[in-house]
């Protein structure tokens, strides 16, 4: 594990994927733009030849002016009869063409150079000799070259051909010109007129480095000269003739091959423009390919995702190069390789950071950071193990002990078969328990405290260790918040000597907490902090969504979920569920006005309170509503909730049927519990009846239930009443409920509650990037 100091953790935590690959694309794109990696890449490509080492063709022939022909001739300043008789001699014996990487720009005396003239007459244009553009003498004014090229007498007889080459950073490589301006004429290059290739002035290529250059057929100049070399070493080959001493300074360097004379390179161009047509990709394609990959990479969260993405990569740019060497394309990697290589590191540290940072620093144990990010946190039951003794029992030993108790802890609560994983806060373990019926996991706790109970043994003492557990059911609030709930029912159980205690937000909410609600609840309305989520409902026999519950939500910003038992009984309390009433209607009825517009027969319901059946102004503040928005009566239904006794309110009848002549539908929510019987049934004016989860969620295993379902069902279709069922849970619920003859189906198992642009692609699937 990475150790990091709080300035470094400081620093890294705020570096982003992003950030990364944005600065890293920077430093790359500067590199490759500035060409400040070109030594570095002329090193690389001279490893890569060294190991695609391969020997010259043999069909271009170097005549050296070498020690030998010094030794023989006592000067290198020999007479230009000698130059002459070289040129007979070779086109005696057969040679193709013959270039001389001398420029003979000077003249000597008449004979001598009568003499050369006439062996370059006979020769019958077989000789280029040599020309170059002088280092620094371009014309500024006129852009044009100054060069160093053959006296005009040897030009008549003879072809020029460009030996200017570029050396590159420290000589590591050269590159040559196909052909260039010259004093205003066009004048190929050596290698590009051995070659027989033409191609604009001043482009450059790279000739293939891997020829190695000590394989290249050489003859020394004098053995030549005087006859000494067999004609078929020269018959129907290119001749180039240079210096090939060291007492001359024409001596380059070659990354992978050493020094050599520059004759040598000529030939290695001239192969190279023979078997292919030499390119420059540059440094953009393979930035652009590490930039693919370092975006995949930072994409990753797996180990064995990062090891494939990673070891893709360097297969992909190691290998790149050999296979744009082999195809004689030259391309710069480096830029690429600084690219990834900082991705890579920096997205480890990423990882390891944030990896540090979802981990207890004692017990290595996962934290509430990674408690937070776990992705079953919302679907199962939380428990919260509060160590009542932690501060007493690690006080008592000398040694640090809180590991050992930990790990113990949590090796007893592991059980077989089951792979739980513990999260801790210091004396506190979360973990997730199996979604069983609140008595089955009450039991379970009571089970895993059994195996507590017994002493531990730490160090060389026997210790007891008291503990007290809470938990949080309740999936639809944040994980932030069911980790304070279940922590807050793990103490209350502990004050109250109990061993463990579900939260209970309706009752354990302190009476300072109820006070200020409804003033929070007043700004929460004013700024839009309280939301509306839609739970569909389906036809029980096809499954086809048909409508949607409206259903309140508050996410309080420092207290995070609100329940909506606590909130609404609030707003009941304190006369604001009117307010609140209408603005649910008000947001509820605007949404979904586009899916009404468009899916004949979609309905919309919406929670009314009883209470409010007492306002006669009622009707007219939900027209007012309806004629806002625009959503249509006849779409709309409204659920009665059970909060007071209105069948026999004569003021609760009266709106009732004002509601009713407007094309609005009525439902009796919670069907079953309190005054929401058979006498609603017989007397109530409604369209539907709704049947209370109390009595679905047993309705496979409870015999009582089920009688209570079947006989409701068949009394509200004589009754002529629709009947939906809330609170499916399992396919198995699904099945009964349809054999009973439901209508509506509304649950878990069918459909969360949720925001309405997801509830959108619930309705019209084929209509949205992807089905919910």
């Amino acid at each position: 594990m990475i150790a990091l100091t709080a300035k470094s953790r400081q620093k890294s935590s705020r570096a982003t994927p992003t950030s990364i690959l944005l600065w890293a694309l920077l430093l790359a794109v500067c590199c490759g733009a500035i060409a400040l990696a070109e030594p570095l890449e002329d090193l690389f490509r001279g490893g890569r030849n060294m190991i695609r080492a391969r020997p010259a063709d043999g069909r271009i022939v170097v005549v050296g002016l070498d020690e030998k022909t010094y030794q023989h001739f006592g000067t290198f300043k020999f007479s230009r009869k000698i130059d002459a008789r070289l040129i007979d001699n070779l086109v005696a014996m057969g040679a193709r063409h013959i270039y001389f990487d001398r420029t003979y720009s000077d003249v000597s005396t008449p004979a001598d150079d009568q003499a050369m003239i006439d062996a370059l007459r006979r020769s019958e244009g077989k000789v280029s000799l040599g020309t170059m553009a002088a280092i620094g003498s371009k014309n500024s004014v006129t852009g044009m070259t100054t060069a160093i090229t053959p006296w005009p007498g040897f030009r008549k007889f003879s072809q020029v051909a460009l030996l200017n080459g570029s050396i590159k950073p420290f000589s590591l490589s050269v590159e040559f010109p196909y052909s260039s301006r010259v004093s205003g004429q066009i004048v190929t290059s050596a290698s590009a007129q051995i070659a027989g290739r033409s191609g604009k002035p001043d482009v450059y290529y790279r000739p293939d480095w891997s020829i190695q250059m000590r394989t290249i057929p050489t003859v020394s100049f004098a053995d030549v000269a005087e006859g000494r070399v067999a004609a078929d070493q020269i018959r129907g080959k290119d001749v180039l003739v240079g210096w090939t001493s060291p007492r001359q300074p024409d001596m380059h360097g070659m990354a992978g091959q050493g020094w050599y004379p520059g004759v040598y390179f000529h030939a290695v161009g001239a192969q190279t423009l023979r078997e292919g047509n030499p390119q420059n990709w540059g440094w953009i394609l393979a930035v652009a390919i590490a930039t693919a990959f370092s975006i995949l990479l930072l994409r990753c969260r797996e180990r064995i995702t990062v090891g494939a993405v990673s070891s893709g990569a360097a297969i992909v740019l190691l290998a790149l190069p050999f296979i744009f060497d082999a195809h004689f394309i030259t391309a710069d990697f480096l830029p690429a390789y600084l690219l990834f290589g900082i991705v890579a590191y920096r997205s480890m540290m990423l990882r390891e950071i944030s990896r540090a940072q979802r981990l207890h620093a004692g017990t290595l144990l996962p934290n509430l950071s990674a408690l937070r990010e776990a992705p079953q946190a919302n679907e199962k039951p939380l428990v919260a193990m509060r160590i009542r003794n932690y501060a007493a029992i690690c006080s008592s030993f000398s040694e640090a002990i809180e590991t050992d108790l930990v790990n113990e802890l949590v090796r007893r609560l592991s059980l077989p078969g089951q792979s739980n994983i513990f999260y801790q806060a210091e004396d506190v373990l979360y973990w997730l328990a199996p979604r069983l019926p609140a008595d089955e996991l009450a039991d379970h706790i009571e089970g895993l405290a059994r195996l507590i109970e017994t002493q531990m043994i730490l160090g060389t003492r026997k210790i007891d260790v008291q503990v007290s557990f809470g938990l949080d059911d309740e999936y639809e609030r944040t994980v932030s918040n069911r980790i304070a709930s279940a922590l807050l029912a793990a103490d209350r159980a502990a004050s109250r000597n109990q061993l463990w205690r579900f939260h209970q937000s309706d009752s354990e909410g302190d009476t300072s907490w109820q006070l200020s609600l409804v003033g929070e609840m007043d700004n929460a309305l004013d700024q839009g902090d309280i939301w509306v989520a839609y739970q569909p409902q389906f036809t029980i026999d096809n499954l086809r969504i048909i409508g949607a519950e409206a259903l309140v939500r508050w996410q309080h910003p420092e207290r995070g979920s609100i329940s909506p038992e606590t909130f609404v009984g609030a707003a009941e309390a304190h006369n604001r569920i009117l307010r609140l009433t209408l603005y649910v209607l008000e947001r509820a009825t605007s949404d979904m006005l586009r899916i009404v517009d468009k899916q004949v027969g979609f309905r919309l319901s919406v929670n009314l309170s009883a209470t409010l059946l007492d306002n006669p102004d009622l009707p007219a503040r939900i027209a007012g509503v309806l004629a806002t928005t625009g959503f249509p009566a006849a779409s709309l239904t409204l659920e009665i909730t059970e909060t007071a006794q209105i069948t026999e309110n004569n003021k609760a009848n009266v709106t009732l049927a004002q509601l009713a002549e407007t094309g609005i539908q009525i439902s009796i929510d919670d069907y079953g519990t309190g005054n929401a019987t058979l006498d609603y049934l017989k007397s109530f004016p409604c369209d539907e009846v709704k049947i209370d989860r109390k009595f679905v969620t047993h309705l496979t295993t409870d015999d009582d239930d089920r009688l209570m379902v079947e006989s409701t069902i068949a009394l509200a279709h004589r009754l002529n009443r629709r009947v939906i069922a809330e609170g499916i849970e399992d396919r198995a619920t699904l099945d009964l409920l349809r054999q009973l003859g439901c209508d509506i189906a509304q649950g878990y198992h069918l459909g969360r509650p949720m925001k309405f642009k997801d509830l959108v692609t619930v309705v019209f699937p084929s209509r949205t990037p992807r089905a919910a």
